[in-house]
């Protein structure tokens, strides 16, 4: 337990510690504190807060060093990770910060004429100045460099609007500048010109504050560009305030160590609006239609009379403005009065700031005359029967208009405001009497206490006239009123999974996204349609290319404001995060080595702050990460070193301590250990992951899996265990390659395994892998080979498969063998020669082999006029290998069924075996079979009593296509042979010789095979 007094006393600050005990601040909030809440509790004096801000800053550090000690420590050490990954000695994080470069212009001239004593203190009135103005924007003074100021907004506590509290502190630094300059002119002192350069972007801040990134640089450099007097943003910052300044752009510049041209800004002053707008077209509005239906029914009840208050609560993001919006488009041929107030983060504690703001937007502001702005007042006020010499002098201060002298109330200051509260209030339900009215009331959170005042009085008597009050707020506030029956709130909730695809549908317009893609934008977004919107955006700016697991720049700084206000929780969210979207109570105790009692805090402080989502109780509980981003915000924020340390001790307690995890997901422990940077045992299990998909006939997942295996295989020196390792996955990959219909790529590493396999070396570990690599690599080959259209060669590798396996003597390296080598003469339709190896497998094979080699034969009857005996060997070996698991090549076994029955005239049958092996195709991704499966369904169709010709065409085309597609000559003959007979049967012999023609002339051998030989019979036949 922290002893808080003690802690204040020790910086000399001992009097605040009532104040915190009255506010109930203790160490769980202690580091959420920013400089508004510090002035709110009663620290006035700036130095004073940033004293408490420097100290609650050290805090933090100290907790990271403390975590950090802990989580390094190594695991149980082991065979597969032989070394650690470095952890750095220097503590710190990565944050994304706006930077403010702030540097006098002149300076040396004007010291050289004032006496170094009034340098300095000329000097220091300026510093004072800037650093007040940064510091009560919430800025941190990382340095002073003579005259020159950097200041870091998002550091090193994160608010979500940091861009817009950087620009909004540069131009106070400017005006407060000019204010020290008038003083100093009276005094006969030169005039200070500052030059402002603001920026934005990630960098790394370590434990002695020092920083590291392009961010500081660039501002640097950006304010050596700007005017004096000046303040001059980059694109990156003008993005995220676009709307909330008046800024003109100052074209493209190339700045010094920067490889792209830089856009820039000058900001001019802030715009008075409430909140960023003008910089794209509405996000469209998807999943509403009962929110805003609910809205137009309270609506059309206040029109009549009966006053409605309607409070939208939703999460950052979700949508509350875009409802209002579109509401308000529906109003547009509806007779009514629209008023929109917002509430802004950085004037909480300023009185009645949203009715000050929209005051100025009403009736000009500084841009118009006062006594224009008076005579607009007095006019409006009497068009709805106010007595405009009662009500003036009350509301115009508050709307920000002047008042002359003669005319301001003397009133005791309570007095003067319940007067006030009460004309406003008067004015608004006057106004809905001459005509119905829509007052609207944004982030209501942020509210001032009169704001909020003022509308416990409006929320009470708003039901006696045509007055609609719609109001947001995020699910943390709780209204200061009771509960009327005018009185109702609307929930929002994120958006449905097909809602998110229609939404990104809708953002790309005409640009096509991948199905995969839009699945991962509503994986990552969690169906919030601000994270949709941006993440979307990202990936059409650049097109597809690492955007999707990219945070947008837009969102960066909420997130890590949403982490920041955590306090020590943040720590946990970290550790969370590299575990993984989703985790246990046990594990994330193991990893994080933490007491139960703190843990179990943390974690609900994470699932009240919405950042998890969890199920069950400790330590049975399950916990989930609500949204991708804010879990991939909490995992950059680390320091690589540290995310590798974590890594690293996650995949060791995963291996070591959750066994029936790692044996479930063994892919989990390979992204661990990849991360930690631990090669060698990323290696092994990927390789697991994939060969256990394999055999799960999860041949994409497998693919990718192994891939990543041998890319990792790539970057380590060649020793004989690796090369060992790398043959086996190499077979593998190929292996699912060739599965997956890509037979080229299946190809090249089937021959790159065959380069590195030696049989001195390879040989003696056939008994331990099963069969010899070698036979193994030649007989796949064969089957690609054949596939490719190189029918001679398919028999030289299955021959010397079959020769090799002799030699060795080992008798399932030959029973392999024996069966990739019928496959071959089957597909080379040479049914002898795969008759006689059949019956040597039949002799030496085990029982699954003897399945193998009943399918085979099956293929075999089909094919040779033996359908009967072809339906008794397929049903019986398919039996036999699902009753052990076994549904690899399941659709070549049912296009063989269904040439059975079709020989049986069983057309019901074949028809469904057929259909059932075009479903499994699909669904395996067992792509090497389809365009063959395809054709022999269009045979089929023909088959009928009343042949469907325009079903089988189709059929037919699909093969082509899909044969064409995988540069599967063999398939495309037989496809191509085919439409052929189809189209001479209906006369169109010459079209039928001009598709067949080319594919033939293609072959370069095999023309003694019955396919190449039917194939030129039947251009002959065509030509005559």
């Amino acid at each position: 337990m922290m002893d808080l007094g003690g802690w204040l006393r020790s910086l000399g600050l001992g009097k605040y510690e009532a104040a915190f005990r009255e506010n109930e601040i203790d160490e769980t909030v202690l580091r959420s504190l920013t400089h508004e809440t510090l002035k709110e509790i009663g620290v006035a004096a700036v130095g004073h807060r940033l004293k408490l801000l420097d100290a609650i800053a050290a805090l933090r550090r100290d907790e990271s060093q403390h975590i950090l000690s802990a989580i390094a420590a190594p695991a149980r050490p082991s065979a597969a990770t032989t070394s650690a990954a470095p952890v750095a000695d220097r503590v710190g994080e990565r944050r994304h910060v706006t930077v403010v470069f702030c540097d006098l212009v002149g300076s040396t001239s004007i010291s050289a004429q004032l006496d170094a004593e009034e340098w300095r203190d000329l000097v220091s009135a300026y510093l004072d100045a800037a650093c007040a103005a940064a510091t009560e924007m919430g800025g941190h003074v990382a340095r002073k460099l003579g005259d020159g100021l950097m200041v870091l907004f998002g550091y090193p506590v994160a608010q979500e609007n940091d861009a817009e509290r950087a620009a909004r502190a540069a131009l106070s630094t400017q005006r407060a500048l000019a204010a020290v300059n008038r003083k100093n002119t009276e005094t006969g002192k030169p005039a200070l010109n500052a030059r402002i350069g603001i920026d934005t972007g990630p960098v790394v801040v370590d434990a002695a504050g020092e920083i590291y990134g392009d961010a500081p640089n660039v501002a640097a450099r950006v304010q050596a560009l700007a005017e004096p007097g000046t303040v001059v943003v980059t694109a990156r910052v003008q993005r995220q305030i676009a709307g909330l300044f008046v800024a003109e752009e100052r074209g493209s510049h190339e700045l010094k160590g920067v490889p792209e041209p830089v856009t820039l800004f000058r900001l001019v002053r802030a715009s008075g609006g409430g909140r960023r707008a003008g910089q794209r077209r509405l996000t469209p509005l998807v999943g509403r239609d009962e929110e805003i239906a609910m809205l137009m029914r309270r609506w059309e009840r206040a029109r009549q009379g009966d006053g409605q208050l309607v409070l939208i609560v939703g999460e950052p993001g979700i949508g509350k403005s875009r409802l209002i919006e579109e509401f308000h488009a529906r109003l547009r041929d509806t007779p009514h009065t629209w008023a929109e107030w917002g509430c802004s983060q950085l004037l909480q504690n300023t009185p009645l700031h949203p009715i000050a703001e929209w005051g100025r937007q009403r009736f000009g502001g500084p841009d118009v005359p006062a006594e224009r702005q008076l005579s607009d007042l007095e006019n409006t006020l009497a068009l709805i029967k106010l007595d405009p010499a009662e009500n003036v002098p009350l509301l115009a201060p508050l709307l920000d208009i002047p008042l002359p002298p003669e005319r301001r109330p003397i009133l005791a200051p309570e007095e003067l405001r319940h007067r006030q509260l009460a004309a406003l209030t008067n004015w608004v339900m006057a106004s809905a009497r001459a005509q119905p009215v829509v007052l609207t009331l944004e982030d209501l959170h942020w509210a001032d206490p009169t704001t909020l005042d003022l509308f416990r009085g409006i929320a009470e008597r708003g039901a006696l006239a045509p007055l609609f009050v719609l109001l947001t707020a995020r699910p943390e506030f709780r209204p200061p009123w009771g509960a009327r029956s005018h009185h109702s709130a609307i929930s929002l909730v994120p958006l449905d999974r097909c809602q998110v695809r229609h939404m990104v549908e809708k953002l790309a317009a005409r640009h096509a996204l991948a199905k995969e893609v839009i699945e991962g934008v509503t994986e990552r977004t969690g169906g919030v349609p601000l994270f949709i919107e941006e993440v979307t955006r990202l990936l059409l700016e650049r097109n597809e290319q690492g955007g999707i697991q990219a945070i947008p720049p837009t969102l960066q700084q909420s997130l890590t404001a949403r982490l920041d206000r955590l306090g020590p929780a943040r720590e946990v969210a970290q550790i969370a995060a590299v575990i993984g979207r989703g985790f246990s109570y046990p594990l994330v105790r193991a990893v994080a080595r933490m007491e139960d009692e703190a843990l179990q805090t943390a974690l609900e402080r994470l699932a009240e702050a919405d950042i998890l989502l969890v199920q069950g109780l400790p330590p049975e509980s399950e916990y989930r990460f609500k949204h991708a981003l804010i879990q991939d915000a909490a995992h950059e924020n680390l320091l690589k070193s540290r995310r590798q340390a974590l890594h690293r001790r996650t995949g060791e307690i995963l291996r070591d301590q959750f066994t029936a995890t790692a044996a479930a997901e063994p892919e989990l422990i390979a992204h661990h250990f990849t991360e930690a940077g631990l090669t060698e045992a990323a290696v092994e299990w990927w390789g697991t992951a994939g060969q256990r998909s394999l055999a799960r006939s999860a041949l994409l997942e497998g693919a990718e899996q192994l891939k990543r295996a041998l890319n990792q295989i790539a970057t380590l020196p060649v020793t004989p265990a690796l090369r060992r390792e790398e043959i086996k996955l190499e077979v593998a990959f190929a292996n699912v390659l060739a599965l997956t219909g890509d037979l080229l790529d299946g190809k090249e590493h089937y021959d790159r395994a065959l380069a590195i396999y030696d049989p001195a070396e390879h040989r003696p570990l056939t008994t331990r892998s099963g069969r010899d690599v070698g036979v193994t690599l030649l007989s796949f080959r064969s089957n690609c080979v054949w596939q490719l259209g190189y029918p001679a060669a398919s028999r030289n590798d299955a021959e010397r498969a079959v020769k090799n396996a002799r030699e060795i003597g080992h008798a399932t390296t030959l029973v392999y063998a024996l069966s990739r080598a019928a496959t071959c003469y089957i597909l080379c339709r040479n049914y002898a020669a795969a008759h006689a190896q059949l019956d040597e497998l039949t002799a030496l094979a085990d029982e699954k082999g003897k399945a193998l080699g009943a399918l085979q034969r099956g293929w075999l009857f089909a094919l040779t006029g033996n359908a009967s005996d072809a339906v008794r060997a397929i049903t019986s070996g398919m039996t036999s290998l699902r009753s052990i698991g076994a549904t690899l090549y399941e659709p070549r076994y049912l296009w063989n069924l269904a040439m059975a029955y079709t020989e049986l005239d069983q057309l019901d049958d074949a028809r469904r075996c057929i259909d059932d092996a075009i479903d499994k195709v699909e669904k395996s991704k067992e792509k090497w079979c389809e365009a063959e499966v395809h054709r022999i369904a269009g045979e089929i169709a023909l088959k009928s009593l009343a042949p469907d010709t325009e079903k089988a065409e189709k059929y037919f085309d699909r093969a082509l296509f899909v044969a064409r597609q995988q540069q599967a000559k063999s398939w495309e003959l037989r496809a191509a042979m085919s439409m052929a007979r189809l189209w001479r049967s209906q006369g169109k012999s010459q079209q039928a010789r001009e598709l067949l023609a080319p594919i033939y002339g293609w072959f370069t051998e095999g023309f003694d095979t019955l396919d190449l030989k039917d194939a030129k019979s039947l251009l002959d036949e065509s030509a005559t």
